[in-house]
């Protein structure tokens, strides 16, 4: 027969009774609410509350950068869909980039590209063989048509004349496009030598092949429709002109040096566009106090003939070229070539006998080019355009020069006075 349970005055004395065992056992829920084994449950709680808690990692910087990377971070070699396959796609992006650059930086050129295509529309591939270099040297040549200035340009280009006669670097006008009435160069030509040269060559100022282009755009191809009304021939005229202008100013305001090549000793019809250019020319200096920007103007007399070698007609000629550029801000003289033909006046003239024709008694062809291209490279080259002007800042100059020179007000009001 089971006993009563003790009420809980009496567990209370057989609580308080030392020296005698209790048989007295607590329940769970005492056990809770007296805190009984707490330090245990508190123990237990702590310990799930660090499981529950991401791990904390001590990280000591060393010195060098070289350090193992975490398990997260290492590309492993396994299958296309391997976690490290966008990490490693990523880092050999960054080394052809770098690639890129170091080709672009060294990149040659073969033959020259356009710089203004035959409609005169502002072309950017020669932007690709440009550099961030300074020091660097623009020379432009200009002349009549069939004067022999891309010959001339081509072998000052060339490191050695003699090996260029046959193939030149730029487009001549050969025998048979002359009988055609047709020109070599179209639009304006650029080439980048490995000094860091860039040669420009334009087409042929008051051309009349350029002209007969210009009306040949109206007519139908076809049958010879007129597709426009007939253009006059003071309209064609004057748009020569004015094409003419436009690409000497605008040489002007990106060259060092500017070749002006004729097969006669002085063309007042070559001079007075030579002067109408300088006097349009837009000023694209950045501030009004800084005078703006001329290249140095050197004349080559082409296919010289003996008779105007002579030393008293020489002296005549550079003193027709001081007079006719006195009030120009052109650089017509300099150090360099004073020396050269030995005449007191010192103008940029220079005198090539027919490279075809042997004769003792004058410098040969073969020896005045790489004479001349020394006196070119030796004058002084004038800052112009941004600070620090780079070859590729020199490109984005170009392109608001040419913008700036095809909507100056000055040559639009003088093409509508030429009508």
């Amino acid at each position: 027969m089971s006993q009563p349970e003790a009420s809980s005055t009496s567990r209370g004395k057989s609580r308080r009774d030392g020296g005698k065992q209790s048989l007295y056992r607590p329940t769970r829920d005492e056990r809770d609410r007296s805190g009984y084994n707490s330090g245990y449950r508190g123990k237990s709680r702590q310990a799930a509350n660090v499981d529950a808690a991401p791990p904390t990692i001590l990280l000591k910087t060393r010195a060098n950068d070289t350090r193992s990377l975490s398990p997260v971070q290492q590309v492993k070699p396994s299958g296309p869909l391997a976690s490290g396959e966008n990490l490693s796609r990523d880092a050999f992006k960054v080394h052809a980039r770098k690639d890129v650059s170091d080709n672009t930086a060294v990149l040659s050129m073969a033959t020259p590209v356009k710089f203004l295509s035959k409609d005169l529309i502002f072309q950017d591939s020669l932007h690709d063989f440009l550099t961030d270099n300074c020091e660097f040297l623009v020379i432009g040549c200009v002349g009549l048509q069939w004067s022999g200035k891309s010959s001339v340009l081509s072998h000052l280009a060339s490191s050695n004349c003699r090996t260029f006669v046959k193939q030149t670097v730029f487009s001549v006008a050969t025998s048979s496009l002359q009988m055609e009435g047709l020109t070599g160069t179209i639009g304006l030509d650029a080439f980048v030598t490995g000094d860091r040269i860039i040669w420009l060559d334009c087409q042929p100022l008051l051309s009349a092949a350029i002209a007969e282009r210009e009306i040949a755009t109206n007519y139908n191809k076809d049958g010879y429709k007129e597709i426009h009304p007939k253009l006059e021939s003071s309209c064609v005229g004057t748009l020569v002109e004015v094409e003419s202008l436009q690409l000497l100013s605008f040489l002007y305001c990106i060259c060092h040096i500017l070749i002006v090549v004729q097969d006669s000793l002085g063309d007042p019809n070559l001079i007075r566009l030579l002067q109408t250019a300088e006097m349009l020319k837009p000023n694209l200096a950045n501030d009004d106090t800084v005078a703006d920007h001329m290249p140095h103007l050197v004349t080559i007399y082409n296919r010289a003939q003996p008779s105007d070698l002579v030393p008293e007609m020489l002296k005549q000629t550079h003193k027709f070229y001081k007079m006719a550029f006195k009030k120009s801000r052109l650089q017509i003289s300099s150090e360099q070539f004073g020396d050269l033909q030995k005449t007191d006046d010192e103008a940029n003239f220079v005198s090539l006998v027919d490279w075809t024709a042997a004769n003792d008694q004058w410098t040969s062809y073969e020896e005045t080019i790489p004479s001349l291209k020394a006196k070119l490279l030796a004058l002084p080259r004038h800052s112009f355009g941004p600070t620090g002007l780079t070859e590729k800042s020199w490109f984005s100059f170009s392109i608001k020069a040419w913008e700036a020179v095809r909507k100056s007000m000055l040559m639009m009001e003088y093409a509508r006075l030429l009508q």
